[in-house]
């Protein structure tokens, strides 16, 4: 807060007009007991007098008479010296605390006959000073204040763009109608300008891209797009600061193409987020590894799926990383066994320039520099050649790589899934795996069971896929029989989930003509009849499934609806969850209707 003193020049001059103006001399005293200023020049008494009275009691005072032996005189150390005759003390009050007093001190006779005649309009005019005098106070703690946001807001700009110029991508702030307010040496570069140049300008002036111009435009928040800038080629990312709100912000973020690769990845695969929700199956067993993946999930150890071909190994893995701290970094898949083994090395670490006859001018980005920061899942592990599992082990201890050809070491912030359909315990063994990195990539192993061990998940398994493709292939399948679910349900599952979505697929195009919508026996593939024998116990769908695939439909349209909201935006996320078109979805909410 601020006191007299800090405006005793203010002060000084309403004092002197005071006098000027009445004729008698004006005198402020702060609550400290100093004079801040008046043309009055004796010292102030040691006791306060009458002044500290006004102080502590807030009520002004008024005398046209000084009694020298008045116990308060009697006190004063300027009794013998003193010529005052008269007064009027009235208190400053500011922020509802006395800061001071101003008086009218009287020396001369006609001063108090002045008093007596006009004492009232006197001190209407005197507490108006002193009500001024407050406002001035007040005055100047808000320009403090105001100095003291600019002076934080300066040292803000001048952290935030210390941070801006560290950074390796461009960076853009623009307002909420484009215009750049801020951008960074990289930025400026991109746009081969001064920085007096840029700020003040519409982004949208400066890039003509047309998939730029439909990113901003669009707000396409979060977003990752390929845009050109001049004759390069870059990848830009708009987000939004301060969203509703007046001072609404925009950054842009530029990066080069080498550079974008992992957050375009990662960003893709958002589109098709897989949880732990997708993953059906109501068995004691299914229920169990969810559980225990979900837990693992939010730790850091590296995970080793098990089990047979067509298990959902892979939707596992990516349940497990949408379930981390990483769910927003990238997903990179790698099948160790459909790459060449001859560009399986380049393919998973990179290469500089001149590595080898045919690399690409500039080198290429690896699989794991793609995954940084996110998850590398390596399918079929097992299958990896045996010189690589040293530099993967090398990898994996020191968590930084060098590029086939290169010499840098790039750091690695990354957290690694592999999975297999092969006993790994045995190709130890027999030294066709190395066992020092099976126990790094075994930290932590979850083994997925085979259909067949689990039959009483075949039904819902079914539904899904019925309502998953029956859009697809266009036909209106209304579900499937009792006898044809029993066979699926007998059947021992080579392929597992992978080869019952196919079953079902071939089922729904062979059911088109059929009038009820119904799937029996006869859209049966071969090897599935052949299969069929009458003296199998008749497996029962579980309790829970005692419904209509129309119901289980509409309560997936509900679930997805209530996920993203009833908006048309939100229908046309749910559509794409659900794998159906926008018009299908409408069409089902019309016949729920």
């Amino acid at each position: 807060m601020s006191d007299l003193m800090e405006i005793r020049e203010f002060i000084q001059r309403i004092a002197q007009g005071i006098t000027f103006a009445i004729g008698i001399d004006t005198q402020v005293i702060d609550r400290d007991m100093e004079r801040v200023a008046g043309t009055v020049y004796k010292p102030i008494p040691q006791n306060g007098g009458i002044v500290k009275r006004v102080i502590e009691s807030g009520e002004y005072a008024i005398s046209t008479t000084v009694d020298r032996n008045s116990p308060a005189c009697l006190k004063c150390n300027q009794r013998n010296n003193c010529k005052e005759m008269g007064y009027i003390h009235c208190p400053i009050v500011y922020d509802n605390r006395i800061v001071g007093v101003m008086g009218l001190i009287c020396y001369e006779q006609e001063h108090i006959e002045k008093v007596k005649d006009e004492h009232r309009g006197l001190l209407n005019f005197i507490q108006s000073m002193c009500e001024l005098i407050a406002l001035k106070l007040k005055e100047e703690d808000v320009r403090r204040r105001e100095q003291m946001v600019l002076r934080k807001l300066d040292n803000q700009n001048q952290v935030l763009n210390q941070v801006l110029e560290q950074i390796s991508d461009g960076y853009v702030l623009l307002d909420a109608e484009n215009v750049i307010r801020n951008i960074n040496r990289k930025a400026l570069k991109l746009f081969k300008m001064d920085h007096d140049q840029v700020l003040g300008q519409n982004i949208l002036d400066l890039i003509p891209d047309p998939v730029f111009h439909s990113m901003i435009l669009d707000e396409s928040v979060n977003v990752y797009e390929k845009i050109r800038i001049g004759e390069g080629s870059y990848g830009a990312l708009f987000y939004k600061v301060a969203d509703g709100r007046e001072d609404l912000a925009k950054i842009l973020n530029f990066k080069t193409i080498e550079n974008i690769g992992s957050r375009i990845a990662g960003e893709a695969f958002r589109e098709n987020q897989i949880t732990f929700d997708h993953i059906l199956g109501r068995s004691d067993r299914m229920k169990r590894l969810r559980e225990i993946a979900q837990k693992v999930a939010k730790t850091m150890p590296n995970i080793l799926l098990t089990g047979e071909t067509g298990t959902g190994k892979e939707m596992f893995a990516r349940a497990i990383h949408n379930a981390s701290d990483r769910c927003g970094n990238p997903f990179i898949t790698v099948n160790c066994a459909a790459i060449p083994m001859e560009l399986l090395e380049s393919e998973l670490f990179g290469y500089d320039e001149g590595a080898f006859t045919g690399a690409k001018k500039g080198g290429k980005i690896g699989k794991f520099e793609l995954a940084n920061t996110g998850t590398i899942f390596l399918d079929e592990i097992g299958d990896m050649p045996f010189h690589l599992q040293a530099k993967l082990l090398r990898v994996l201890q020191e968590r930084r790589l060098e590029r086939v050809g290169g010499n840098r070491q790039i750091p690695l912030n990354i957290r690694i899934i592999s999975a297999t359909n092969r006993n790994l315990d045995q190709m130890v063994e027999e030294g066709k795996f190395r066992e020092d990195l099976y126990y790094r990539l075994n930290i932590f192993e979850i083994h997925l069971p085979p259909l067949r061990e689990r039959p009483g998940d075949i039904p819902l398994l079914v539904h899904y896929f019925i309502n998953k493709y029956r859009s697809f292939f266009e036909v209106d399948v209304e579900g499937i029989d009792q006898e044809a679910m029993d066979c699926l349900c007998r059947y021992t599952w080579k392929g597992n989930i992978r080869e019952l979505e196919n079953v079902v697929q071939y089922m729904i195009s062979m059911s088109a003509d059929s009038p009820s919508g119904v799937m029996g026996v006869n859209c049966l593939p071969n090897q599935i009849l052949e299969n069929k024998t009458d003296d199998c116990p008749r497996v029962q769908e579980p309790a829970q499934q005692d419904i209509s695939l129309r119901e289980m439909e509409q309560q997936r349209i509900r679930q997805a609806l209530a996920r993203y909201g009833d908006t048309t935006e939100g229908k046309k996320r749910a559509a794409k969850e659900l794998g159906i078109s926008l018009a299908t979805l409408y069409r089902r909410l019309n016949k729920k209707n």
